[in-house]
């Protein structure tokens, strides 16, 4: 995971813990809001300063998913019959997410409002 500080002033304490991201006092679980296609998650500043998913007016940090690819996973067999009435057996797959590569998360954290500041523009 990298971690970056886009502007100086207070910021917000992120730990990583398995797939489990803590920014403050709110957690995210990283595998539960990637999926297949790259995304962003925004964390917001709310009126008490603490991180929210809830839109505020103050963007306190950013989370930037990597896509997670479709692989197949071997499932057991299926068995048909062929033209000539011959069971056949073949090989079946499930695809499913491939696992989240927490290497690329990464996690832009921004100034902080001053305590008592409302709004503004961040």
């Amino acid at each position: 995971m990298v971690v970056e500080r886009v502007c100086g002033g207070r910021c917000w304490e992120v730990a990583l813990e398995g797939s489990l991201l803590r920014i403050g006092g709110l957690e995210l679980d990283l595998e539960a809001l990637s999926g297949p296609e790259s995304c962003r998650v925004a964390v917001y500043a709310g009126a008490d300063g603490a991180p929210t998913l809830e839109a505020t007016d103050w963007l306190g940090a950013e989370v930037l998913l990597p896509g997670r690819p479709l692989e197949a996973v071997p499932a057991g067999e299926q068995v048909y019959e062929d033209e000539e009435g011959q069971e056949v057996r073949t090989p079946a797959y499930e695809y499913r997410m491939a696992p989240l590569n927490l290497e690329l998360v990464q996690v832009r954290l921004f100034g902080l409002p001053l305590q008592g500041e409302q709004g503004g523009e961040g």
